[in-house]
């Protein structure tokens, strides 16, 4: 890897820390982190879902999952129900009704976040991060999406 590489890696985890930072400081008003957060959005899209299909869609690994699943069920956010040999996970109806204002907080604080860079640079950042994305995820990832 070349030094300019190196640099660009270290910036983007720079970036990313900061992102966090940012997220978590709003998400802290609703007694959430940003890993919750994003366990809560992914549940949001693809209720019910499987622990395993969460773990492959945020590409962590599983145990993370079912520690941030079972903190968010304690704080009220989502319920797991059995079905056959599977625990398929929903939000209750707590999250629903706090699901709207959190996210347009968090996307305040998104849109904040990138002000200081026209549309077309937020576009192309975009296409980049879309870009890595695809090519770094893990095989089984898209398998089961």
């Amino acid at each position: 890897m070349s030094s300019q590489q190196e640099d660009i890696l270290g910036q983007l985890s720079k970036v990313a820390r900061l992102v966090k930072r940012d997220i978590d400081a709003v998400l802290a008003h609703h007694s959430l982190h940003t890993g919750q957060w994003a366990l809560l959005k992914a549940v949001s899209l693809l209720e019910p879902v499987s622990q395993i299909t969460l773990s492959k869609y945020l590409i962590i690994e599983k145990p993370a999952v079912t520690k941030t699943v079972v903190r968010l069920e304690e704080l009220g956010f989502i319920s797991r129900k059995s079905v056959g040999r599977q625990r398929l996970v929903e939000l209750t109806p707590q999250a629903r009704a706090a699901f709207n204002t959190i996210d347009e907080a968090v996307q305040a604080a998104h849109h904040l976040f990138l002000s200081e860079l026209s549309k077309e640079e937020q576009h192309s950042l975009e296409i980049l991060m879309t870009r890595l994305l695809a090519t770094h995820r893990p095989v089984e990832q898209e398998e089961s999406s």
